[in-house]
């Protein structure tokens, strides 16, 4: 594996010795089933020994070889923007997940960004459920960006699925940055069966393409990328957040199927990077809330058992109640957002 850009590899090693502290707990996936989510009637049985075929990507792009700075990076769980393609499922694998997937179509719905997609599969496939958190794949994603990781909080961040428009010609999804940080891109479907339909990102800042989205002008066509994928069951990894990335449109009919897995840091002191004015434009009622909430219950939960784990004496008082201070900031700003979110747009930077 090669990395590109100087020094990333030294630096994720130095960030990883630097905040050698208490990792966070995996969080079970909910044992209650929330409302619209129908479980399939038949699936396959998901079999890591069988389904997956992982291999590391052979290069792996910095944040810094994006145009970062090292404030922006030292914010961030690992220095990856993005990696190359490389495979993630076996053929069986990715067999059974195109079954899934086409299992899952019937109840694709769509948002201001994407025509078709479903979000919360994980509710309604234990097959999708158990393939994205694997364990297995889970410790290779973490191989990958040099840091521990661990399957989002928040299921509807698990598993989402892209299908493409009924009629070709506009694009599966606009150029954006996701809401959250880690997350991989698979190609459900064979990418090579098809006209167009290319996973592109942008090799630059967000503020690059802000800015240049502000002018009214396209992206410089030579810092658009389009990796080449071998076929279904490949991926890209990258740090969505910092990444400008989208789907673009079949120049043909045909069928297009991506899959987005999500990861958070296991190490929480970086800052989250979930949107919930965002999620609550893309995910239902019942659903964007409700999983937000869960997922600051969980971040608050782990701060505290380290708190409670490193107890020790001491005459620092302001220590131990900027330690408080810290957790009830971080609920009481999620409650503010959770009462107060409700009449924002959702982020893009549209088509072109």
């Amino acid at each position: 594996m090669q990395f590109a850009g100087q020094g990333t590899g030294a630096q994720t090693g130095e960030r990883g010795q630097e905040m050698s502290r208490r990792l966070a707990e995996i969080l079970d996936f909910p044992a209650a089933h929330p409302e619209g989510f129908p479980l399939l009637e038949k699936e396959p049985d998901f079999d890591p020994g069988r389904h997956l075929a992982i291999e590391k990507p052979e290069t792996i792009v910095s944040l810094q070889a994006f145009g970062y700075q090292e404030e922006e990076i030292s914010n961030c769980p690992t220095d990856l923007a993005v990696t190359s393609c490389f495979r993630i499922l076996s053929d069986e694998g990715a067999a059974c997940l195109l079954e899934v997937a086409r299992g899952l179509e019937p109840h694709s719905r769509s948002i201001e960004r994407i025509p078709r997609l479903v979000r919360g599969g994980v509710y309604q496939s234990r097959f999708l459920r158990d393939f994205c958190t694997a364990p297995e794949l889970t410790e290779a994603i973490s191989d990958i960006c040099e840091t521990p990781v661990l399957p989002h909080t928040m299921p509807h961040q698990l598993g989402h699925l892209n299908y493409n428009p009924f009629v070709a010609g506009g694009n599966i999804d606009k150029w954006h940055a996701d809401t959250l940080r880690i997350d991989f891109v698979l190609f459900v479907t064979d990418p090579n069966a098809i006209e167009g339909g290319e996973f592109q990102y942008f090799h630059g800042t967000t503020h690059e393409v802000a800015e240049i989205h502000e002018t009214g002008k396209p992206l410089p066509a030579d810092r658009v990328i389009s990796p080449a994928m071998p076929g279904p069951g490949y991926a890209i990894l990258q740090q969505g957040n910092m990444v400008v990335h989208r789907a673009k449109a079949l120049s043909a009919p045909g069928e297009r199927i991506t899959l987005v897995n999500g990861y958070v840091p296991a190490e929480l002191n970086f800052p989250d990077y979930t949107r919930f004015d965002q999620l609550v434009l893309a995910d239902p009622a019942n659903i964007a809330a409700s999983e937000y909430a869960r997922h600051v219950a969980w971040m608050g939960r782990e701060a505290l058992n380290a708190q409670i784990e490193g107890f020790e004496f001491s005459v620092d008082r302001d220590r131990f109640a900027d330690q408080l201070d810290r957790v009830a900031k971080l609920l009481a700003g999620a409650a503010s957002e959770i009462r107060k979110t409700g009449n924002t747009k959702m982020e893009h930077f549209g088509d072109s």
